[in-house]
């Protein structure tokens, strides 16, 4: 899936469903992150495959490890925004990390079931994900976890809209 918004519906219903263990923007900026490569190369700044090693679990980590270190530092600028969002969460390292780390490894593993030349697991050469759904039902399932994310974001702030709640 390249360069498409269809990674941005499970990061954010899971992002939402599992706010005390993942921080928000992180998990979301990890299932976007991986497709840097790809949308270079689909705009036509860099050179073919589309899906290159940012797309297998090592790259994965690798980009984990870029995203912890910048989270940590930017993560205290946007809490303001996401609190007027009414995401209330405290910041903690071991949030960003486990947000980073399962976010990217949740978009390589999403495209794999979808692209029949991704190597997720290269150097080896194993597929095991290719084929467990097609292109439609993934695009359904996506979609549906979009639709999703706004019940349970209206779940999530709750308090804010039914203050007698607290």
């Amino acid at each position: 899936m390249p360069f498409t918004p269809f990674h941005f519906g499970p990061a954010i219903l899971i992002g939402l469903l599992a706010l005390k263990y993942l921080d928000f923007p992180t998990f979301v900026a990890a299932n976007v992150i991986i497709d840097w490569r790809a949308a270079l190369v689909f705009l036509g700044f860099w050179p073919p495959p589309l899906h290159g090693w940012v797309h297998t679990y090592i790259g994965a980590a690798l980009m984990s490890i870029m995203l912890v270190a910048a989270m940590t530092h930017v993560r205290p600028l946007i809490d303001n925004e996401l609190q007027e969002m009414k995401i209330i969460q405290e910041i903690t390292k071991k949030r960003i990390f486990l947000a980073a780390f399962s976010g990217t490894f949740l978009h390589v593993t999403i495209d794999a079931m979808h692209h029949p030349y991704m190597q997720p697991f290269m150097p080896f050469d194993l597929r095991p994900f290719f084929g467990l759904a097609s292109t439609l039902e993934l695009r359904a399932i996506t979609f549906a976890c979009l639709l999703l994310s706004f019940p349970a974001y209206l779940f999530t702030v709750k308090d804010w809209i039914d203050p007698m709640r607290r």
